[in-house]
């Protein structure tokens, strides 16, 4: 049995790892180029260009969404990429989309480059 327990630690080592490298690629990885929103909730200018992105997106195709929450974000110099869940005024569904917002930093001039459903 004593012989047993080294390769049984070794064993029980090797599986903690894996699991943790499993469990910490769960997070979707920050594409390159771009730093992170670390908590979306909390950086009020991001909320700004989420509801911005919503309010144009309804005023170019005449739907009536309706800003829910900030999901994640990537900044990128001018661009904010950004992923909502918005509500159909409607039925009141929730559902996830993406979309990249180009603010013009002297004059905060904000274009509204894609809005797609995700």
């Amino acid at each position: 049995m004593r012989t047993q327990l080294p390769s049984l630690l070794l064993i029980v080592a090797v599986l903690s790892a894996v699991a943790f490298q499993a469990y910490a690629t769960l997070e979707e990885p920050t594409p390159p180029g771009w730093d992170r929103i670390k908590k979306p909730a909390d950086y009020q200018h991001a909320l700004d260009i989420a509801r911005f992105a919503v309010k144009r997106h309804n005023w170019e195709t005449d739907e009536k969404l309706s800003f829910a929450r900030m999901v994640r974000g990537y900044v990128s110099g001018q661009y904010y990429k950004l992923v909502i869940e918005a509500s159909d005024g409607a039925n009141k569904c929730t559902n996830k989309y993406e979309t990249l917002v180009r603010e013009k930093v002297p004059n905060k001039v904000r274009e509204l480059i894609y809005f797609t459903s995700s």
